[in-house]
């Protein structure tokens, strides 16, 4: 696996503790210097949106009306009856990431052949 330091990349007098980066050094996409404008550049720092409300009415749109139709049956949601949980949009590193936990009732009616 290798060593999760590089020893001949620290400083003689750091050996077994990371070195810190040098000003001007280091990943590109770090912002260090204090920003005025309190830009979030590249989306590198986490933040997080509620999608709560958006969420629940995607899913009762795209749920309500579903059919599913076979050889052993028939089957419809008439209508989406419960929808409790959350949800929220969070980014880290330019990556969005999806958080979400729902509980769904639905009204359904159907037929077997």
């Amino acid at each position: 696996c290798g060593n999760f330091l590089e020893t001949s990349r620290l400083p003689s007098t750091v050996i077994g503790e990371p070195a810190m980066a040098k000003w001007g050094e280091g990943d590109p996409r770090w912002i260090v210097e204090e920003r005025r404008d309190a830009q979030n550049v590249n989306n590198w720092h986490w933040t997080e949106r509620d999608a709560t409300d958006w969420s629940k009415k995607e899913l009762k749109k795209l749920l309500k009306g579903i059919k599913v139709e076979g050889d052993e049956g028939k089957c419809e949601i008439t209508d989406v009856s419960k929808i409790e949980g959350e949800a929220s949009l969070n980014n880290r590193k330019a990556k969005l990431i999806c958080f979400y936990e729902w509980n769904v009732v639905i009204d359904w009616k159907g037929y077997a052949s």
